[in-house]
């Protein structure tokens, strides 16, 4: 969908915010910012969908600003595009006139029914329990699909070993030393981090053929960093410079436009992505934490730590087997169809000063032309000076 800025919601709003990217002092510590919507952050009530959208029927209840991360959980699982539904201009996605609207209406009340009667109302099944990515579901089974020697009862033999994982205080002990070890990160006093950012490309803006190429272009940033918790990002982006920044009390956002405290919510997450050693204090952001298995990650082994966040989000930390460094991290955020999720790779790690670190973040979406983005660090200088006053909001011109 390529609609203006301001019908992204809460996405934009949270992408619009230069906090920590995934965990602690490994990574540059900033989000992508679009600057449409910074000046809005933080003030806007989040209304039901249909006091904001026409034509809403099926959906009527949930927040707005989860509207374009349900189109395309819908979208994914049923591997179409926009315009499998909808008249994909501009002004006109609400319009009723394709039969695959009508029929996706009758599913999603389904969906909402088979949950209500079978799970309490909890999103069990969604879309892509039966769609698997295909637009028809494939209702009969694949010849061969269950073969086995014997369908009726396990082969004899030794029955297979139940796989054996590591505690969580193991797989986190293994990533500290991964990354250096406290002794090491205690020596890194401030840090400042150059950074590339492949981010989405709005071309054809205004008209029929309007889209968003995915990470289509480049912006650059410097992130500064000094212990405790003090924090500065500058980003340089087509509409002009813009700064956000952490003092240990106060946040703050500069634009070209305007000049603010950050909002309640934004000064959270800024407090504990701040933090310089945030990465020693992993299970402190859980309130709980639990290793579930082992998975693949590309030809790479991990274990896999299924977490509950403190804003009540599940996520999953994935651990390389063998080195201990952390190779992926997904959050899921509910919606009224499924989760939506994030996800980060953290790629090419290399040491400096005793420390490693990721030098390339990939952070996908399923929404991935509108928001996925590819962060490379140019450059990490560490343990130089830096004024405490330049993390302090700039006196506002008169």
């Amino acid at each position: 969908m390529t609609q203006g800025s301001s019908t992204y919601g809460t996405r934009s709003i949270l992408l619009g915010i230069v906090l920590g990217l995934a965990l602690g002092f490994t990574v540059a510590n900033w989000r992508t910012i679009d600057t449409t919507v910074l000046a809005h952050q933080g003030r806007q009530e989040d209304k039901p969908v249909e006091q904001v959208r026409k034509s809403i029927q099926a959906l009527k209840g949930m927040p707005d600003s989860q509207l374009l991360p349900v189109m395309h959980l819908m979208r994914t699982s049923l591997g179409v595009r926009c315009d499998y539904c909808h008249t994909t201009e501009n002004g006109k996605y609400w319009m009723d006139d394709k039969p695959f609207k009508q029929i996706a209406r009758q599913h999603i009340q389904m969906t909402f029914d088979l949950n209500k009667a079978n799970f309490g109302g909890k999103t069990v099944v969604t879309c892509n329990t039966c769609h698997q990515g295909q637009a028809k579901p494939v209702s009969i089974p694949l010849i061969g699909q269950g073969a086995f020697t014997d369908t009726t009862r396990a082969e004899d033999g030794d029955p297979k070993s139940p796989d054996l994982v590591p505690s969580v205080d193991q797989v986190c002990d293994k990533y500290f030393q991964a990354i250096g070890g406290r002794a090491a990160v205690d020596k890194i006093r401030t840090r400042m981090t150059k950074v590339s950012l492949l981010r989405p490309k709005l071309i054809h803006s205004g008209t029929p053929k309007a889209a968003m190429i995915n990470r289509g272009e480049t912006w650059t940033a410097e992130t500064f960093q000094k212990s405790p918790n003090k924090y500065l990002a500058v980003i340089t982006t087509p509409e002009g410079v813009t700064y956000q920044g952490f003092n240990g009390t106060t946040g703050w956002i500069k634009t070209p436009d305007e000049q603010r405290e950050m909002s309640s919510d934004e000064l959270e997450w800024i407090k504990r992505d701040a933090d310089f050693y945030k990465d020693f204090k992993l299970k402190e952001q859980y309130s709980r934490m639990s290793v579930i298995g082992r998975e693949k990650i590309g030809e790479r082994e991990a274990y896999v730590i299924e977490a509950l966040s403190l804003s009540n989000k599940t996520e999953r930390l994935f651990f390389d087997t063998q080195s201990g460094l952390l190779l992926r991290r997904t959050v899921l955020t509910e919606t009224k169809l499924g989760f939506d999720p994030e996800q980060t790779d953290f790629e090419d790690y290399r040491e400096v000063d005793g420390v490693r670190l990721p030098f390339t973040l990939r952070v996908s979406y399923l929404d991935d032309n509108h928001f996925g983005t590819t962060r490379k660090v140019l450059g990490v200088k560490q343990n130089f000076p830096i004024d405490d006053a330049r993390f302090d909001m700039p006196v506002a011109p008169k």
